[in-house]
């Protein structure tokens, strides 16, 4: 009697293992999905701030003074680096690392209950 309680028991655990592997813990991404995100990545950084924004446009007016520059605009390449490349070059690393690390998946944490504690409502 004992020993198929404790087949059963074994079954139900085996049950209850698959349910939890299959919904709670997803597969860890593969290294080649991560390296793909990376590439992604590599072209992109977070947008540009509202003052950033305001200091390009004030730059591109700026150089488009046929006033005070007749010839040409002094300021295209810097308006056109830092709205390219500038970006991406002066990105914070805390933008990709972020990304990375959310392609992790976590496991939930465990629920600590105190010793003689049921569950239930007090």
């Amino acid at each position: 009697m004992q020993n198929t309680d404790m087949q059963q028991g074994m079954h139900n655990a085996d049950k209850l293992q698959s349910v939890i592997s299959d919904d709670l813990f997803p597969q860890v991404a593969h290294i080649s999905d991560v390296k793909q995100v990376l590439e992604e990545m590599t072209s992109k950084s977070q947008s540009l701030r509202e003052p950033q924004m305001q200091a390009l446009i004030f730059l591109k007016r700026l150089g488009e003074n046929k006033y005070l520059y007749p010839d040409k605009n002094p300021y295209k390449e810097i308006y056109d680096y830092i709205t390219k490349q500038g970006k991406t070059d002066v990105a914070n690393p805390d933008y990709y690392l972020d990304t990375i690390e959310a392609l992790i998946p976590k496991p939930p944490k465990p629920i600590v209950m105190a010793p003689g504690d049921k569950g239930g409502k007090r």
